[in-house]
């Protein structure tokens, strides 16, 4: 990722801020390549050449919002208007991109995903920097991120309040720091579970909230397998060796000892040693399945008070007392659904065979293990791949921004919208509404290939599609905002301790929600942040990060060609993802995953229907300098897939024409709306891995290839590698 540093200087442009670095050539190089831009673009727009036949399509006058020139501007620095887009749509439409990205950026395969992440990080430091500290959520945000930042009162702090956690006894104590002092006899395992459990750190198992198996748009309370805390690896894979294994564990070894309670190396390598032994047997009795698809077991509360769950020896009542806030433990009545029966059945052979010394040790290192990245790196060390204040690799302001958008995640995302610095999502949540009544139409279109039931449950599927864009509305509400962190109280001085406390923040407002959850274990705060968007089969949504409301994918100052070509294409490509499942279960218009039972000639018209769309074997592309046309293979990553990038630019296509308003062009970019649909649709698959046999590069091209109005727009003919006549026989 491109190295980020102090020497950013933001360009204020109105109420919106664009980033730019002149400390180094990538700065200049974004200037120079706008400018290029603005000039090419306007040069070929205005004759006849290397863009292909096309005339100009509407004389409108082009938005001047900032956050409009903004974007605007993103997009004409990533193209190449030099080479002809008939040929190559991809080094036409990403061409420029690598222009401003450094050679580091080109071996880690840096693409505007990663741009995008980067870009709202930046952002998010200087809202909270300049927050109004008259309210409340301001300033506890403000107060976490300056404590993070502190790493003279961090270092001088040190580990205190953790070991303060860990070893102050009355059943809760860590033998290894403990040593001869320690007493099996104040081992109590509901205090350390409650206790972990209480900090996020989900050892031995998980206890949450997430979506009620049986009414999902309810909320219920679940318990089920938690993944490993510290042994993450497969026990299976060749790559784990003996050495490597050895290596982890001089390592935690290595942590433990610097915690500067004890000096005895031996007895703490011999500690390790076993509480890795042990999670090696748990991980033998961990099941492997996909979250989204389970047949959980209902029990009430009471049930669970009366140990109906298999674990001797486990006060339920007392844990889920813990859990909650004082008044607000859920009725006995209450539902709670337990996933994987089984597993708890063999943990519970596992932990009865096991020691109180071994347990202990294994509950402690593992909260140590989920903390580490908030330790001094001199008493984490190198436990973790990630060295938290390795500078040279991502300046502290980026990791100290990231961990509050993860710990503070409305608070985060309330304090840009204060500053306008987060774009609003209500033209996003249009654009997604009128792509799903085009893919519903598109369905309509092909039915008759399927059986009625399978073609009306694909419908069913596609008409109860739920959008979960950036952030909830109740966070447009100030008022909710500040009352849901009232009883946060941070210290700028107390970065340990804040984390602490509002990791038990987060964990309490789970378990409080009636939210709907993004996935088992978590609010559905943790799909607004990062470069990654996702459909969930169980509740039939689709999550789409925060970051992505904005340049170069969305703006809603733009016009409607790009937000439907930018934005549009990617939302249809998660709403054709929903129809991947194989169809042994699938959400009903409820949201409830249900058994189906789909017959072999309905699975056989659909891959029919999708494999159409088979662009990246059938097309070819002259690349720049290239004397013949680079061949296609179909080994390419991802092949199997290509179907959805297609068929999510056919439907953004048919919505965009069909329901835009206003005018369509924008500032630097062509007077056609048209090409600006395409070029705003090209910019998600700009990336510095710029092999010209890259799956990228292939896919877009395959998409330009699939669509006539890209052959119109652009002007390309007979001949042009990547002209399409209109003759595609396509279904969708």
């Amino acid at each position: 990722m491109a190295s980020l540093n102090d020497d950013t200087e933001m360009i204020v442009t109105g109420n919106t801020r664009y980033s730019l670095n002149f400390a180094d050539k990538r700065g200049w190089l974004l200037v120079i390549g706008v400018v290029l831009s603005i000039v090419l673009n306007i040069g070929l727009i205005a004759t006849v050449g290397v863009i292909g036949h096309a005339k100009s399509q509407h004389k409108h006058t082009p938005c001047d919002s900032a956050p409009c020139v903004e974007t605007a501007a993103a997009v004409a620095s990533n193209l190449n208007t030099t080479h002809p887009a008939c040929s190559d749509f991809y080094e036409y439409a990403c061409g420029g991109y690598k222009l401003y990205h450094s050679a580091e950026d080109s071996t880690m395969n840096v693409g505007v995903w990663d741009d995008l992440q980067d870009t709202f990080v930046k952002r998010l430091r200087s809202a909270i920097e300049s927050s109004d500290q008259s309210q409340k959520y301001s300033k506890e945000v403000l107060a976490l991120f300056s404590s993070c930042m502190d790493l003279e009162s961090l270092n001088s702090t040190n580990s205190k309040p953790l070991l303060d956690l860990i070893n102050k006894g009355d059943g809760l104590q860590f033998p290894t720091l403990a040593g001869s002092s320690w007493n099996n006899k104040q081992f109590d395992l509901n205090l350390w579970v409650q206790t972990l459990h209480q900090m996020n750190v989900n050892s031995l198992f998980r206890f949450t909230k997430g979506l009620n198996p049986l009414k999902p748009n309810d909320v219920a309370l679940k318990i089920f397998p938690s993944a490993l805390n510290m042994y993450k690896w497969d026990y299976s894979d060749a790559s784990w060796t003996q050495q490597r294994q050895e290596e982890y564990r001089n390592r935690m070894t290595d942590y433990i000892m610097n915690l500067g309670v004890t000096f005895n190396r031996t007895l703490v390598a011999a500690d390790v040693a076993d509480v890795f032994a042990f999670e090696q047997e748990i991980s033998k009795v961990l099941p492997d399945y996909r979250h989204d698809i389970y047949s959980p077991k209902q029990l009430r509360i009471r049930q669970l008070y009366r140990d109906f769950l298999p674990i001797t020896s486990f006060d339920w009542t007392a844990y889920i007392t813990a859990l909650f806030p004082e008044k607000q433990t859920p009725d006995p009545s209450t539902p709670v659904f337990i996933e994987n029966w089984d597993y708890f059945a063999d943990l519970n052979k596992v932990l009865s065979h096991t020691s109180d010394r071994t347990l202990a040790n294994f509950l402690a290192m593992s909260l140590l293990y989920n903390m580490a990245d908030h330790l001094p790196e001199h008493i984490s060390g190198q436990i973790t791949a990630h060295r938290r204040y390795d500078v040279e690799a991502s300046p502290l302001y980026y990791q100290c921004a990231t961990l509050t958008e993860k710990l503070m995640p409305w608070a985060s995302i309330r304090t840009m919208l204060d500053k306008n610095l987060l774009a609003k999502k209500t033209t996003a949540t249009t654009v997604f509404a009128n792509l799903r009544t085009e893919l519903l139409a598109t369905i309509d279109s092909v039915s008759g290939q399927f059986s009625k039931g399978f073609a009306a449950d694909l419908r069913t599927k596609v008409a109860n599609l739920h959008e979960k864009i950036g952030y909830p509305d109740w966070l447009l509400n100030q008022t909710l905002v500040n009352q849901f962190y009232q009883q946060v109280d941070l210290d700028p001085k107390q970065y340990l301790g804040n984390v602490m406390a509002m990791s038990k923040f987060r964990k309490t407002n789970v378990l409080l929600s009636t939210e709907e959850q993004f996935e088992d274990g978590e609010g559905w705060d943790l799909g607004v942040f990062g470069d990654a968007a996702t459909y969930l089969l169980h509740g039939n949504d689709i999550f789409i990060p925060s970051s992505y409301l904005a340049a170069p994918l969305y703006s809603h100052d733009m016009p409607d060609s790009f937000n439907y070509g930018g934005l549009g294409a990617w939302l249809g490509y998660y709403m054709v993802y929903a129809l991947e499942d194989d169809w042994s279960q699938y959400s009903d218009e409820h949201g409830t995953i249900i058994a189906n039972n789909v017959s072999a000639a309905d699975k056989a018209a659909l891959k029919g229907v999708k494999d159409c769309y088979n662009y990246l074997q059938n097309v070819t592309y002259l690349s720049p300098g290239a004397s013949k046309p680079t061949p296609v293979s179909v080994e390419s990553w991802g092949l199997d897939f290509q179907h959805n990038d297609l068929i999510a630019s056919q439907i953004a296509y048919k919505a965009f024409t069909k329901y835009k308003k206003g005018g369509q062009t924008a500032p630097a970019l062509p007077d056609n709306s048209d090409q600006i649909f395409f070029l705003a649709l090209g910019q998600f698959y700009c990336s510095t891995s710029y092999s010209y046999d890259s799956y990228w590069h292939k896919l877009l091209n395959a998409i330009a290839a699939s669509r006539p109005e890209f052959s119109s727009a652009f002007g390309c003919h007979a001949g042009d590698y990547l002209y399409n006549a209109g003759n595609t026989t396509c279904y969708l």
